[in-house]
């Protein structure tokens, strides 16, 4: 499974209902300019999951003047249940940029279980990945300067995920 949009706007929601507004907000304060998504995005996103019925979409229960009358996306059972699917399922030939996606999200919105499962799943791929790189034999200078290279990613992937426990927000 590749990340998608779709993807990590359920894993936004895991805290909560929050506006489209907001997981923009959210989105952008996690990946800053290096993921960089425009609201309109956000919303297409928003609309195609509500739906696929993964969200459910609300005005707010009282009206205010000014912009404070955003609806409220909020998971529904089945984006909870592929929220935790998706961010948990990687294996030894999950790309890095995917890893590095999930594991950002993991620390900043999934909950304990789903960010262990997620780590111990991350971390067990790494190993395999590091193993298999390590086992790979090839001759042409350009394919063995490759191998170093893809080894010295899957090593420093697995540094970055054992540390990540260390940023998550501390339990409410």
């Amino acid at each position: 499974m590749t990340v998608v949009l779709d993807d990590e706007v359920l894993v936004l929601l895991a805290e909560g209902p929050s506006s489209a507004y907001e997981l923009w907000q959210r989105h952008t304060a996690i990946f800053g300019s290096s993921r960089r998504v425009d609201l309109s995005r956000i919303m297409i996103s928003v609309g195609r999951l509500e739906r696929a019925r993964l969200l459910r979409v609300e005005a707010p229960a009282t009206l205010r003047h000014g912009s404070g009358n955003r609806l409220s996306c909020w998971l529904t059972a089945e984006g909870r249940h592929r929220q935790a699917e998706w961010l948990c399922a990687v294996g030894p030939d999950t790309a890095v940029d995917d890893l590095y996606v999930r594991g950002m999200l993991a620390v900043d919105a999934a909950n304990p279980a789903t960010f262990d499962t997620f780590l111990a799943n991350s971390l067990a791929a790494t190993r395999l990945r590091i193993s298999r790189l390590a086992a790979t034999l090839d001759t042409d200078p350009a394919q063995r300067a490759r191998l170093a290279f893809d080894q010295e990613v899957a090593r420093a992937l697995a540094l970055w995920l054992n540390q990540l426990p260390e940023h998550r927000r501390p339990a409410a």
